[in-house]
């Protein structure tokens, strides 16, 4: 397994972490000054559970940077809570648990072509991309007056409620940031 200096590091990079396989969400640089030194914030994703941490490094530290391999893959089918995808070129099969994916595996329909990660022939997760476009199955009235900046919920295909600005109304389609699922935009 290659190694790498943590100040090194960027979004969408591999490690491994207290012995877990995760992806980089977020990386935060701080210089320091007078006695306070530089430190480095990484937010992650451990890929085994779908859980979301973060930790400091010491710029100079130094991280395991994991082998893993991104196939093309269709989604076959879903089968209680595992899905199945397949390399068309290879007709190999992975499964995926849904837990892994979180609400993201709601959006995946089948015969879609996705990024799986694949790492020591397992598959781990798949490659998301970082908004994607929904259409706004329901939506409520704003209940305060005609004010635009007033949010209100809305349920987007899915199934998943999110909250959205007063204007946006059933049938639009609007941009999700599949991080957080909070609303990005009109497409």
């Amino acid at each position: 397994m290659a190694s790498k200096i943590i100040s090194e590091v960027h979004k969408g990079d591999f490690l491994k972490l207290d012995g877990e396989l995760c992806r980089v969400v977020e990386v935060d640089k701080k210089s320091g000054g007078g006695q306070f030194g530089s430190i480095v914030h990484v937010k992650y994703v451990v890929l085994s559970t779908g859980s979301y941490h973060d930790k400091r490094f010491n710029p100079s530290d130094k991280v395991d940077v994991p082998e893993v391999q991104i196939v093309k893959c269709v989604l076959s089918y879903k089968e209680k809570d595992t899905f199945y995808f397949m390399d068309e070129s290879t007709y190999d099969q992975y499964e995926i648990p849904s837990s892994v994916l979180g609400k993201f595996g709601n959006f995946i329909k089948e015969n879609e072509e996705v990024e799986v990660i694949v790492y020591e022939g397992r598959a781990i997760g798949i490659n998301k991309p970082d908004k994607i476009p929904v259409k706004v199955e329901q939506t409520g009235e704003v209940s305060s007056g005609t004010d635009k900046s007033v949010w209100k919920p809305a349920l987007i295909e899915g199934g998943i409620e999110i909250m959205v600005p007063g204007f946006i109304k059933t049938g639009d389609t609007i941009l999700v940031d599949t991080e957080k699922f909070e609303y990005l935009g009109r497409e």
